[in-house]
Formats: C-alpha cells, sequence, structure tokens
C-alpha cells in the first residue's frame, strides 16, 4: 500500500510542478494555449512516474507508456508547431477566459486552467498503476490473465484511434488553410461522418490504452470512460460547437442536423 501512496504522491508534485513550467511558459509569450502543448505530456509524464515506482514486469510498464508516449508527442507536437511555434493567435476560449479574469487573468489562468488540468490528468492514473504493478508475459498463454490477448485488442484500437486521429487533424488543418473555405464548415472526409472525429479517434486510443491492462484490473477502464466524458462532454465537443455557432451559425447549424456529434455514421437529413 505505500508504494501505491508514495508514487502517487510523486504523480502529483510532477503533475504541479510540470504545470506550475507551462504556465510561466504561456505568461512569458502571453499565449496561454500552450496548455494544449504540456496536456498530453504531462498524462505521458504520470504514467511514467507511476510505472517508474510498480513491481510489474517491464513488458507491462511499456505496454502501456509506448502507446501513451507516442500519443502525447504525436498530439503535442501538432499542436506546437500549428498554433504555438507559428505564432497564431491565442484560441478563443482562453482569450474568452481573459476577459472573464480581468485583473487577476494570471492568477486564474493558474488555478482554473493550468491546475485544473493537471488534476484531470490524475484522474486517468489508476489505468497506470495497474499496468504498472501487471505481471505481464507476452510468450505465455495468450489468453491468460498474464497473457497477450488484452494487449493484443488494447494495440489494434489504439492503431485506429491513432490512424483516425491523424488523418483528421489533417483533414481539417488543410481545409482551414485554405482561403477560399473561409466561413464554410469542415465536412470533407472523416467530418462527413461526425463532426469531431478528432475527439472520436482520441477517445478510441484511449479506450485501447485502457484494455492493455484490463486483465490485470477491470477498473483500466477509468482512463477511456474519463476521457469520453471530458470529450464529449467538458472540454471537447461543447466548447467546440459553440465557437463554430458563433463564427458560422446558419452553416453549422445545417451541419448538425445532418451529421452525428461524436460516434460515426452516415449522414442524414434527419439528424438533430
Amino acid at each position: 500500500m505505500e508504494i501505491y501512496l508514495y508514487s502517487y504522491l510523486t504523480a502529483v508534485l510532477f503533475s504541479f510542478f510540470f504545470m506550475t513550467l507551462m504556465w510561466y511558459w504561456g505568461k512569458s509569450r502571453n499565449n496561454y494555449a500552450v496548455i494544449d502543448v504540456g496536456w498530453g505530456l504531462v498524462i505521458a509524464g504520470i504514467a511514467s512516474v507511476l510505472c517508474a515506482f510498480g513491481s510489474g514486469t517491464t513488458e507491462a510498464k511499456l505496454a502501456v507508456l509506448i502507446p501513451v508516449w507516442v500519443w502525447a508527442l504525436r498530439l503535442s507536437g501538432f499542436l506546437y508547431f500549428t498554433r504555438i511555434r507559428t505564432n497564431h493567435p491565442e484560441d478563443k476560449r482562453y482569450a474568452d477566459f481573459r476577459k472573464d479574469y480581468g485583473d487577476k487573468v494570471h492568477q486564474k489562468f493558474f488555478t482554473n486552467v493550468f491546475m485544473l488540468q493537471g488534476l484531470l490528468a490524475l484522474l486517468l492514473s489508476p489505468t497506470f498503476l495497474f499496468a504498472s504493478n501487471w505481471q505481464f508475459y507476452p510468450n505465455g498463454y495468450f489468453y491468460s490473465s498474464n497473457g497477450a490477448f488484452y494487449p493484443s485488442l488494447g494495440g489494434l484500437l489504439f492503431i485506429i484511434g491513432f490512424l483516425g486521429e491523424t488523418i483528421a487533424d489533417r483533414q481539417l488543418f488543410r481545409f482551414v488553410s485554405n482561403p477560399s473555405n473561409k466561413g464554410l464548415v469542415c465536412n470533407i472526409g472523416l467530418w462527413k461522418y461526425t463532426r469531431h472525429p478528432n475527439y472520436f479517434f482520441e477517445w478510441v486510443i484511449w479506450l485501447g490504452i485502457g484494455f492493455i491492462p484490463f486483465s490485470q484490473n477491470p477498473f483500466s477502464l477509468v482512463a477511456p470512460l474519463v476521457m469520453f466524458v471530458l470529450l464529449r462532454f467538458i472540454s471537447g465537443v461543447p466548447f467546440a460547437e459553440k465557437y463554430s455557432l458563433i463564427s458560422k451559425p446558419e452553416r453549422f447549424k445545417e451541419y448538425q442536423k445532418t451529421t452525428n456529434a461524436f460516434f460515426p455514421w452516415f449522414p442524414s437529413s434527419l439528424k438533430k
């Protein structure tokens, strides 16, 4: 029990100090959108801290750490090179926060945005804790609790999610980079089947990561459950739809009528 406590407290301290550094970076750049770059990295860092303390096999730890770091580096790298390094204007969400926070803008960004996201990242930690103490033997009986069935299933879901999110991000980036598409809704490629394919496939990524140590403890699915709630109901879909309705109200309302919000399906004129 003590090792669990020590590892979790270390993860909490890591999250606090890492998010403090990210806040300072955003303050120095006058662009708090750097938090989006830090989101993936703080999660991968928490996973690494917990695995460092775990008593599981090296294979078990790597089975989770490799996909988590691949996801984090792709997401953070994509956001850094497309939004931060290019001096892209601060995301509308954070611009609105600045107006709401007034004279306490830096203090409230620290507590309400950076520390809050660090706390949310810690909610994913049960999956990493289970993986870090799992006795996984990939060469053992495939369907045993220490075998490769669930890691293989999780790995397949991760690959599907990773490819889908990468494709969706590139399709959207190319669409908005074309001046002739200004004021239009991206409804091409994967965006034809769901209004938020990037968020859907990110959830598939986390569903895969959650399944990897599933035989160790079914509560490893806490991570995809938390990620689904965040993406669908809190920080993902609601914010994206809010600003799409502001920037292109009529076109986006029509898009909402024909296309599912999250789970992909064929477009229909009857969708709400």
